[in-house]
């Protein structure tokens, strides 16, 4: 209820002029509005998982509303740069990736190129020299292909579960446990994941091929670098950890890694899944890293905050009035909830500690 109060309010702005006009304003100037984004495809994966994929046709729609309200679409570091000399121009918005797949350069980076849009990929690189489906969405994903079967694996489970959404969370969380248990490498994830759609009757030679949910291959990243693509950091495998040398390790070995694909001075990170907890700042700050954005909703302003940057994740259920009002500025202003669940307590592990790994 509250939401359709707020998404109402939005449309009144929006339709009076009143949210023109506060995009107008010194307020809105002195704020900058970081999107986020993470898949953009033509292909089922988006009704597979809206909040992760965006289809191609919505992408364009938002891109062609932040022309036709005049925003300054800048790269990220000049933006930072302005936000804290205070000499941003009018709507001023960065747009920026996270992960990394490969459909930024089949989809999402040619719609950018026709409207001239500089972008931000936050890049995790573990999968980008090993050019397989990423474990956790592509066991997502099957599973998902196959729902409404039953699925009997003795190894896994020890009995027959139908595929509803109930029982391939179960599954799922099975085979994630196994797979940590057994300390399976990529390639060996990659075997499991063929026998899964082998079970379920699905096509799995013929998914690897679509790439679906592959991240870029090193030829892909390198090229994009080289046409103006700004790659950052997101860690090597997409985990952090509340021990510093192996939060750091997993920071430098994404360093090291975008250095080969020819991006050397990054220095702008990007909290994987938007988690984080305050130590994290002091270790970035640490490894010289200049700004650092979550996945908690609002303008970014300047000050002390720069590595804990808020940003908008521009997916579903977003609605078109909804992104306007973050154009503007009104959306800012409409009441959200009190306590955001991307900080959580320094003494939380985020994921099981893992040992440092080799860099490719």
């Amino acid at each position: 209820m509250l939401r359709g109060i707020k998404i109402g309010l939005l449309a009144g702005a929006n339709a009076s002029g009143l949210s023109s006009l506060l995009g107008s304003s010194a307020w809105r100037q002195k704020r900058l509005l970081i999107l986020c984004y993470h898949g953009v495809t033509k292909g089922e994966v988006q009704q597979w998982n809206p909040s992760l994929f965006m289809h191609a046709d919505v992408f364009r729609k938002r891109m062609s509303l932040l022309r036709e309200a005049n925003c300054n679409v800048l790269g990220l570091a000049e933006a930072l740069k302005r936000l804290a000399e205070g000499t941003l121009p009018p709507r001023s918005v960065v747009l920026t990736f996270d992960d990394g797949f490969a459909d930024f350069n089949n989809v999402a980076w040619p719609i950018l190129r026709d409207f001239g849009f500089p972008a931000t990929l936050y890049l995790t690189t573990y999968y980008v020299f090993r050019n397989l489906p990423v474990f956790d969405p592509a066991l997502d994903y099957l599973l998902w292909k196959g729902r409404g079967q039953e699925l009997s694996w003795l190894e896994i489970n020890a009995r027959r579960v139908l595929l509803d959404p109930a029982g391939r969370q179960q599954i799922g969380r099975s085979l994630q446990a196994y797979a940590l248990q057994k300390k399976l490498t990529g390639v060996e994830k990659d075997h499991l994941l063929e026998d899964l759609a082998d079970r379920l009757g699905l096509d799995y030679c013929a998914f690897r091929q679509s790439r679906a949910l592959n991240l870029l291959n090193q030829d892909e990243a390198r090229k994009l670098s080289a046409e103006g693509v700004d790659l950052q950091l997101h860690t090597h495998r997409h985990r952090t950890s509340v021990y510093q040398s192996s939060f750091s390790q997993e920071v430098q070995d994404n360093r090291d890694c975008l250095a080969v694909l020819g991006s050397f001075d990054a220095e702008h990170f990007c909290y994987p899944s938007g988690l984080y907890r305050e130590k994290d700042a002091e270790w970035l700050e640490e490894l010289g890293i200049k700004s650092a954005v979550t996945c908690k909703a609002g303008l970014a302003e300047p000050g002390p905050n720069v590595l804990s940057l808020p940003r908008v994740v521009d997916a579903f259920p977003l609605t078109e009035t909804e992104f306007s009002g973050w154009i503007y500025g009104t959306s800012s202003l409409v009441p959200r909830r009190a306590k955001s669940p991307e900080m959580i307590p320094v003494a939380e592990e985020l994921q099981p500690e893992l040992l440092p790994t080799p860099r490719p």
